[in-house]
């Protein structure tokens, strides 16, 4: 076997770690390894994780290595939950791994884990069927269950609620013993936070769910032996809910059927999906084993193997989410359409100037998609509020140091200058000089149509140094978009050093 087309993905959660060892030339998994794990319930408070959880992390790390070791594998990466990275210890828990076993340890962010769920959905061979109509995503973590809406093929909502079964577990276990009836106490909260949901939700039903996640153990022996899926009707659901609940913490234990650390959690998780199914009026369940791992591994073979058509897919499932997100501010979609167009355009054709790839591309795109989200605010200082709620939104995909590039390039597309001092960006240099790379791109291709009358219908460009000519085809004059261009061109002057013009050439 050629050792160098192996890759060894692991994952750390609350409640497990996970290794998969994979050939990424086959599409082959090798090795599939899962350690139970409990970091302690107070790490959904944001507290610290306890000197013997970590050297249980250590433990179970130095046996994955080992198996790494005895397949060759040299090319592997271990990830944290978002979850994990709230720790107030994280630090020192961080150092403590690489101090014993020369690991570093990634943490991925609530988008990345989105992501990585979208990619592992793709799995399912009927996917691109089942996203045609109302379907729902499901990956439900310990603490936090994303949720994913298709419409017609394409990405419509993401959320991310805080109702994993551990967590709601956990806030709610002083009620526990105090009240009359725990159940409909337990329903209650669920529903005031599922509210948070369903507010985004159109009038209509989701009648499919793809539902996925390392919290599932309940349901996932439904799936027959071999495979990795299974379609549920919602009586089928039902039954098996109406099953466990009548099952008392005990049975559970006398049963085998999970940890004694997650008995209380088996309520929550039940009651949580009894609830979105009814809302959404659900009657099919495509039940899968695939968690945050395969997508981690998805994501990879991607790289590795430059596979466009998944590149594509993902680029495509941001962008999506972008453009939902920009529906909420109610951005104008005429002037929206023009800038990213614009945008795109001056980004492929200064390639020479700038020497960046696809992925700086695709920010690009997201800022263009979501600048003047802040008008919604505030129309004085859009920019500033735009910078605000790309920071503070979920934005698919993204790691958090591509998101702060995101809002900041959405926040200096206006006239304000970019402060010579970048450091109030907590990014790296070289993810800075990016953003105000782009941030000049982005610029310009709003000067193109600072009217919003859309006059410039397409645009031409030419590197003649000292200069950029700019060249626009027009139905009307273009006296204001020459003015406002030749204003903001200035920044794109100091950080390209040449100097772009803009010239009409006449109607379209």
């Amino acid at each position: 076997m050629a050792k160098g087309n192996l890759y060894g993905a692991m994952v750390m959660s609350a409640q497990e770690m996970e290794l998969m060892i994979v050939d990424l030339k086959r599409h082959a998994v090798i090795e599939r390894v899962t350690a139970p794990l409990n970091l302690g319930t107070a790490l959904f408070d944001g507290s610290r994780i306890a000197a013997q959880r970590a050297d249980e992390v250590i433990v179970i790390l130095r046996r994955f290595l080992q198996l790494l070791a005895d397949y060759q594998v040299t090319n592997y990466r271990l990830v944290a939950s978002h979850t994990i990275a709230q720790a107030t210890n994280i630090d020192y828990v961080r150092d403590h791994i690489f101090i014993m076993t020369g690991v570093t340890l990634h943490f991925m962010t609530v988008n990345e884990e989105s992501l990585f769920s979208y990619e592992a959905a793709q799995l399912l061979p009927n996917f691109d069927a089942l996203i045609d109509g109302n379907t729902l995503l499901m990956q439900v973590g310990a603490s936090m269950v994303h949720f994913m809406m298709f419409r017609d093929g394409k990405l419509r909502l993401t959320r991310e609620l805080f109702v994993g079964p551990r967590q709601v577990a956990t806030q709610l276990e002083p009620l526990e013993h105090r009240v009359e009836s725990y159940q409909e106490v337990l329903s209650d909260y669920l529903h005031s936070k599922l509210v948070n949901l369903y507010q985004y939700i159109p009038e209509q039903s989701f009648d499919q769910v793809i539902l996925m996640g390392s919290q599932l153990n309940l349901l996932e022996g439904l799936i027959p032996k071999g495979q990795r899926y299974v379609k549920l009707s919602r009586a089928a659901f039902d039954q098996q809910f109406q099953i466990v609940s009548q099952l008392t913490p005990q049975d559970l234990l006398n049963n085998n059927e999970l940890p004694a650390d997650q008995i209380n959690e088996v309520l929550p998780l039940f009651l949580m999906l009894d609830e979105v199914f009814d809302h959404l009026q659900v009657q099919t369940v495509h039940l899968t084993d695939f968690k945050v791992i395969d997508g981690c591994v998805a994501d990879e073979e991607a790289k590795q193997h430059k596979q466009p058509r998944n590149r594509d897919a993902v680029s495509q499932a941001m962008l999506g989410a972008a453009y939902e997100l920009a529906d909420r501010f109610n951005v104008d979609k005429r002037h929206q359409e023009s800038v990213v167009t614009f945008a795109t355009q001056l980004f492929d054709r200064l390639k020479p100037l700038h020497g960046l790839g696809a992925r700086e591309r695709l920010l690009l795109q997201l800022a263009a998609i979501l600048q003047d989200s802040g008008l919604f605010i505030d129309s004085t200082r859009h920019a500033f509020h735009s910078e605000y709620i790309i920071n503070h939104s979920e934005m698919l995909g993204l790691r958090a140091d591509e998101q702060v590039e995101v809002a900041a390039i959405a926040r200096y597309h206006s006239s304000e200058t970019v402060s010579a001092d970048l450091s109030r960006f907590n990014i790296s240099m070289e993810n800075r000089l990016v953003m105000v790379k782009l941030a000049a791109i982005l610029r310009l291709a709003d000067a193109l149509d600072d009217s919003r009358l859309h006059k410039i219908a397409k645009i031409s460009v030419s590197i003649q140094k000292p200069q950029v000519i700019i060249r626009a085809t027009a139905n009307d004059d273009i006296e204001l978009e020459t003015w406002t261009f030749n204003k903001k061109r200035r920044f794109f002057e100091e950080v390209y050093g040449i100097q772009p013009i803009l010239q009409r050439t006449g109607r379209f």
